[in-house]
């Protein structure tokens, strides 16, 4: 049986050190305690809202690297909160957060996903997928009735908590397998899901990697994150970053040690630079380090199709103006898997190496800001409120 918990309940990410960081900033970049509590300060209170931590995390530290700015343009939580909640309408953000209505709507919407197997919730259902209102439910359903290979997840989870992967059912010794040849009792299982129960936890089909993605990263699915803007009559893919599992992570997440970003040319679909940890702990990888094979100049399976299907997809959302799409690298052809609002910058940023704040978002920020203010002007006196994306501010 398995000897660790196989489902992480919460996001497992180490905090920088940042005393430790100044110390190396100073060390190995020569950069002087004063300048790097200066140039903190500064970025702080810029477009960027940086935080001390992310300073390091992003390792800004570095003037061989980048210009002041350059630094500048790199956003941090606080300044990545206010522009979801500036450009994206607060209406629209359910579809994306809750994976039942994602699902319901994409499939309405004429795309493919995955299948759903069952849903663990005290009232939902999905389509023909039975809902299991109970803890007692849920283990009959796996001991008869689950389709296997599965895999899991919170209905409104975030980051991979909470998701398992599992390969069969083993009827005697009542127990789930487990990648790696591990295994859990079904009644373990059951009690490990039981903190999403409320919200929803769905059980859906397993999808297969892309030959070629096989070949490179394993059999565990990775996604490609595309984020794309709408500024007036204009919609566009702004950046794109592949999320490349290693070391046997049940998700692509970056934050699961030992995964990595690569940054994707969105003319060409081939992958720059590829890197792993951040702040001291950065490196460019050139290899898998699970197969071996090379990294840098690899393209992605099936670009254009992705470029097409993600762009299609995006119309059906005019209220959010900044999105980030994961599609899955499955061997039928690219599937989008999530929309998030807006996503976490993080991983762009790190994945190119470069801020976010250029012309064509700062662009898009100010345009919502004008709305905003229009919509609260139209309030006062009764106008009806503009539509959000999709028109040009006069």
């Amino acid at each position: 049986m398995a000897t660790r918990p196989f489902l992480d309940e919460e996001k497992r990410e180490a905090p920088l050190d940042v005393a430790r960081c100044m110390i190396l900033a100073r060390k190995k970049f020569g950069k002087s305690l004063f300048s790097q509590i200066s140039e903190m300060a500064k970025l702080s209170m810029g477009a960027g809202k940086l935080r001390p931590e992310e300073y390091y995390y992003y390792g800004l530290y570095d003037d061989s690297r980048y210009s002041y700015d350059q630094k500048a343009r790199f956003l941090g939580k606080n300044a990545q909160n206010r522009i979801h909640a500036t450009c994206n309408d607060l209406a629209w953000w359910a579809i994306a957060d809750d994976k039942l209505v994602f699902y319901a709507t994409m499939a309405g919407l004429g795309f493919r996903t995955p299948r759903i197997y069952a849903v663990y919730h005290p009232a939902r259902d999905f389509e023909a997928a039975p809902g299991l209102a109970n803890a007692e439910a849920l283990a009959a359903f796996l001991r008869d009735g689950m389709s296997y290979p599965f895999f899991s997840k919170p209905v409104c989870g975030m980051y991979s908590v909470g998701v398992a992967s599992v390969e069969a059912y083993d009827a005697e010794s009542d127990s789930l397998a487990l990648g790696g040849g591990d295994k859990v009792p079904v009644a373990g299982f059951v009690e490990a899901v039981a903190p999403f129960f409320e919200q929803g936890y769905l059980f859906q089909e397993r999808l297969a990697s892309a030959p070629e993605v096989a070949r490179l990263s394993g059999a565990g699915m990775s996604t490609v994150r595309v984020m794309v803007l709408t500024v007036g009559d204009e919609m566009e893919i702004y950046r794109a970053l592949w999320k490349i599992p290693s070391n046997g992570n049940v998700a692509d997440n970056f934050w699961r040690r030992g995964n990595m970003l690569g940054a994707i040319d969105l003319e060409t679909g081939r992958l720059g630079q590829v890197v792993r940890g951040v702040g001291p702990e950065r490196e460019l990888v050139e290899t898998h380090p699970d197969s071996g094979l090379p990294l840098a100049g690899r393209r992605i399976p099936a670009w254009e199709k992705i470029r097409e299907l993600v762009l299609t997809a995006a119309r059906a959302f005019p209220g959010l103006t900044i999105q980030a799409w994961d599609v899955a690298l499955t061997d039928a052809g690219p599937m989008l898997l999530e929309l998030n609002i807006g996503g976490d910058f993080n991983l762009p940023q790190i994945a190119s190496g470069t801020g976010l704040m250029e012309e064509r978002l700062s662009t898009l920020i100010a345009r919502s800001r004008a709305r905003n203010r229009r919509i609260k002007a139209n309030a006062k006196s009764g106008k009806p409120t503009p539509p959000l994306g999709g028109t040009k501010t006069p």
